[in-house]
């Protein structure tokens, strides 16, 4: 069929068509899951989320060991935190998260199931009533949490009903204490600002407060009491088993060592009667033989060999000997120089212990003795020796000591066990099918392997003691003493205190709850009277106040009270106020706009005194010195006018006016003649100061009958018109003195293009050398000439940058935009270490640098920088000036406040030096000798450029901004410089703040 427009274009449609609505499906279907899911997450939420989540795990991780691998684990704390703030789903979740880290801990999911159930359980609840999650988390571990925990660890774990007790009542009690704090948590911090989250709660309810804290209080302490008890459990376990086996191997091995120095005496002697009887006797040989067999009956055949090997006599018991199968190849062999215990012997001259003989009963063991004469070996006696009385004394020892001995020998092998799994020639491998954790070289513990539960696998462990018998008996002893009656005597104190303490909870959560409904009731009771409290009022409505035996409450209601029989009169005076409110907006209305004095006060009296009705009503105005007041304005009714009248302070009202100059109103009655009214006798005055942030400029006096008094809205109508009106008095002062700034920005401005032009000249000067400099090293061909004028660019633009960066410097300082860098300054070190950078130059120069430094210089906070500038520039000055064979000295000192006096009083000392006289200060003299300024210069070295003519002996320039920026920066560390400079000598002075002070 062939493509046609026609029906081309409606097929496009409809391909664009369905696509679309697909897409908007998706779209429709990922806002629905999102809804669904509570993901609609902002950045801020989802990072708060994801730390949250994280705290989940890794707080079963930072776990507190109670013992025995019972933990208290605390991720649940940010479990509460995600289903208080993020929702019943994203608890879930945090609840599985939080369990899945149980299974790694314990080995187990079940832990990690009953978390998650937890979270959904008490999130369901919490988002239905808002109720305290403390006391659901409590209601849930009763009904449901600690049946679950039976079922899980007694029921299908299978362990020791003992220790699913310990866990069923040790979760609970973890469970409340993360809840309680996280509910804490919630109450007194700002995590949902923190999670940019709204309130778990829109208002903490006073009860349920009252209820956390009475919990916490009486919870938490004994939770505490017992973890940290707990501490010390497991090590106490092991001490005490390591001190049994420690005593109980002494005892054993005390016995070895008693059996083998007897056997050994025993074929010592044997071995001093062959030598002494020779070995051609053996019938004396043979005697002696019997005699000794019949004193150690445990020696079951004994035989004499010669060196080469070959037998000499043989004691009639049967037995085996080392590489023989069985007795009659014993009999037939008579030569045993290719035995390997005859060569170990041979080479080592030592007696050689063999292990088990096998298939032997009772165990027997060969014992190999050489006869050694003079370093030399002429014999050898073999001996098989039964183990039975051995046996029986380990026994024995092992009954007493409640352990299990076993009896190693070489390579490892079991000579006897009290263990009836163990049989003598077994290889001894205590780390087959187990694990081993090392407590000391020889004492270890033994677990079996990690297929249990870590209380079942401690239920089933043992202690175990290895020792070595004797130097000369390759035989160690192990000891083992099972975990299992400690193991037992503990989880039975704990299970006690747990239940207890499980107890205490729960009847701290219903005590809590009776005591906190019971003290919060009165509460409840006045927040409903105090609804709508002025409506009520108004209204006429019977108040029924609440009793509490509370001695706050009761106040609280008294005070409600009060507060009732005060709004009536509130009322009434809110009337007042909007009235002087309007009167106030009038006079603020007439004069905010006006420049001129007189229209102000004018204004303002005549308002005054119509509005309150007074007998006079005027204003005065303070001279600068504000020793003297003049009535300037007034408004009078009945009283002479006293208008332009002015008058000394102090005077007979000097305590009236030291009121008005400290800025406070009084409200007073003449009781003498008034020295500008004195028929004013008798009546009531109110004195107002006339007052804004720079100081009083004048005041108001209003006067009333006799008898009549000024009520505080009254009084605070004055003083607002007295405000209005010194604003408006400093408005009108403030642009007659803007005026005059005119005229003296003109002059700061000729000051201005002067500075500019010293400081182009001096910014030119450089660069004309530079540029003379580079044109002569265009002409020049002569390579010391270039060099010459390489040092000359060099120089000056060292001295254009100086220049550069010395004006940074004092703009910065002056601006106040530079930043103090306070660090510890040892002054000590510090001083030595910039005087020794001018040691060279002065000496080069003929001059005599002396450096007076005393031990005892404390440690100052201040700028390291600055003070090396101020150091470095006085040192600079001092190097440039001082004549050769002349002094330059550097001292330090510290003076405390009665010290600054000198220095206060010295001429050229900085104004703020008075600021520091209740500080102790570091001072640094820097004085030279040979030179002296003019007294006539002095008052002009710290400007910047200024240079004294003439006192230059080296000839170096100079940019002039040196001192300047040392008084700069010394003002900057809030300190001051002062110089002196007569009889040929000149001494700056630098006081700075040992500690540094805070400046506006």
């Amino acid at each position: 069929m062939s493509m046609t427009p026609d029906n081309l274009y409606p097929r496009v449609n409809q391909s664009l068509g369905r696509r679309q609505t697909g897409m908007e499906l998706k779209r429709r279907l990922k806002r629905q899951l999102r809804r669904l899911a509570g993901l609609t997450l902002q950045r801020r939420d989802a990072l708060g989320l994801l730390v949250l989540l994280v705290a989940c795990y890794l707080g079963n991780l930072t776990r507190w060991t109670l013992f025995f691998n019972i933990d208290l684990i605390f991720g649940s704390v940010a479990v509460w935190l995600v289903v208080c703030f993020y929702g019943i789903r994203w608890g879930a979740l945090a609840g599985l998260l939080s369990g899945a880290c149980t299974y790694f801990l314990w080995g187990h999911p079940y832990a990690g199931l009953i978390f998650t159930l937890e979270s959904v359980f008490v999130g369901s609840l919490f988002y239905r009533d808002r109720r305290n999650i403390v006391l659901l988390d409590g209601i849930f571990w009763l009904l449901m949490g600690m049946p679950l925990v039976w079922f899980f660890y007694a029921g299908v774990l299978q362990i020791d009903p003992v220790q699913a007790q310990i866990v069923m009542l040790k979760q609970p009690v973890n469970a409340i204490f993360n809840a309680l704090i996280a509910s804490l948590l919630m109450t007194y911090l700002p995590i949902h600002h923190w999670l940019n989250r709204p309130r778990a709660l829109n208002s903490m309810a006073f009860q349920q407060t009252l209820f956390n804290l009475l919990v916490a209080f009486v919870f938490l302490p004994t939770l505490l009491l017992i973890m940290f008890a707990s501490r010390d459990v497991v090590d106490d376990i092991r001490t005490d088993a390591q001190a049994h086996l420690q005593q109980a191997s002494g005892y054993a091995v005390a016995e070895l060592r008693s059996w083998h120095q007897e056997h050994l005496r025993s074929a010592n002697e044997l071995a001093r009667q062959t030598i002494d009887r020779t070995l051609s006797d053996p019938d004396h040989l043979q005697q002696h033989l019997a005699s000794t067999q019949r004193l150690l009956p445990d020696l079951l055949r004994v035989k004499i060999f010669d060196a080469d090997g070959r037998l000499i006599v043989t004691s009639p018991s049967p037995g085996s000997l080392p590489g023989i199968a069985n007795s009659r190849e014993t009999e037939a062999i008579a030569d045993a120089s290719n035995w390997p215990h005859f060569k170990m012997a041979r080479q080592t001259l030592q007696p050689i212990l063999s292990g088990v003989v096998p298939e032997q009963l009772p165990t027997q063991v060969i014992w190999n003795v050489p006869i050694v004469q003079g370093q030399q070996l002429v014999g050898m006696i073999v001996a098989e020796i039964s183990l039975e009385h051995v046996q029986t004394l380990l026994q024995q020892s092992a009954n007493h000591q409640n352990v299990n001995i076993t009896l190693v020998g070489r390579n490892r092998s079991v000579i006897f066990s009290s263990r009836g799994d163990r049989q003598p020639g077994q290889p001894f491998d205590p780390a087959q099918d187990s694990d081993i954790e090392r407590l000391g070289t020889d004492f270890y513990q033994w677990f079996p392997r990690r297929t249990q539960l870590v209380m079942v696998r401690w239920m089933n462990s043992f202690f175990v003691q290895e020792m070595p018998v004797a130097t000369g008996l390759p035989w160690t002893l192990v000891v083992e003493a099972s975990a299992q009656p400690d193991v037992r005597s503990i989880q039975t104190i704990y299970s006690r205190n747990l239940a207890l303490l499980l107890a205490i909870a729960l009847l701290a959560l219903l005590v809590s709850a009776l005591i906190s409904r019971r003290m919060v009731h009165p509460l409840s009771r006045l927040a409903a009277v105090t609804t709508n409290l002025p409506e009520k009022l108004l209204d006429g409505q019977p108040i029924e106040w609440p009793d509490s035996p509370v001695t706050e409450i009761a106040f609280l209601v008294q005070n409600f009270r009060t507060m009732g029989s005060t709004l009536t009169q509130q009322f009434q005076a809110i009337q007042q106020s909007l009235s002087y409110e309007a009167l106030v907006k009038r006079i603020t209305d007439s004069v905010r706009d006006s420049l001129d004095e007189s229209q102000i006060l004018q204004t303002a009296v005549q308002a005054l005194g119509q509005e309150l009705a007074v007998v006079c009503c005027d204003a005065a105005l303070y001279n600068p010195e504000q020793t003297s007041s003049t009535i300037c304005y007034e408004h009078t009714t009945s009283l002479p006018s006293a208008r332009g009248i002015s008058f000394e302070i102090p005077n007979q009202f000097s305590d009236v006016h030291e009121l008005l100059l400290r800025g406070e109103s009084s409200q007073f009655c003449f009781t003498m003649p008034h020295p500008v009214r004195p028929i004013a006798c008798t009546m009531t005055v109110l004195a107002c100061p006339i007052l804004d942030d720079q100081g009083p400029l004048g005041d108001l006096w209003l006067f009333k009958p006799p008898g009549s008094l000024f009520s505080d809205p009254e009084v605070r109508l004055v003083q607002q018109v007295a405000n209005q009106c010194a604003i408006a008095l400093r408005q009108a002062r403030l642009y007659e003195a803007a005026q005059i700034q005119v005229k003296a920005l003109e002059d700061l401005h000729q000051l201005k293009d002067d500075f500019l032009s010293t400081v182009s000249h001096e910014l030119r000067t450089p660069i004309t050398n530079i540029k003379m400099a580079i044109k002569m090293l265009r002409l020049s061909q002569q390579d010391d000439r270039r060099e010459q004028y390489f040092k000359i660019l060099q120089a000056e633009c060292d001295r254009e940058a100086a220049l550069i960066n010395d004006l940074l410097d004092l703009q910065r300082l002056a601006s106040g935009t530079r930043a103090l860098n306070l660090e510890p300054i040892h002054l000590q070190d510090w001083v030595l270490h910039i005087v020794e950078s001018f040691e060279e130059r002065t000496r080069n120069r003929q001059q005599i640098l002396q450096i007076e430094i005393p031990e005892e210089l404390p440690v100052i906070t201040s700028d390291s920088d600055c003070l090396e500038r101020i150091l470095t520039e006085l040192l600079n000055n001092a190097c440039k000036y001082t004549p050769p064979g002349e002094h330059i000295r550097v001292s330090a000192r510290t003076i405390s406040p009665p010290g600054l006096v000198n220095l206060v009083d010295n001429p050229t000392a900085s104004p703020d030096l008075p600021l520091l006289a209740n500080l102790d200060l570091f001072v640094l003299d820097v004085c030279n000798s040979g030179v002296e300024i003019p007294a006539n210069e002095i008052d002009h070295i710290f400007e910047k450029f200024y240079r004294v003519p003439g006192i230059d002996r080296w000839k170096q320039g100079g940019t002039g901004l040196g001192l300047a920026l040392v008084q700069k920066m010394t003002e900057h560390l809030g300190g001051s410089i002062q110089v002196a400079s007569t009889a040929r000598q000149t001494c700056f002075t630098v006081a700075l703040p040992v500690a540094p002070i805070a400046r506006s």
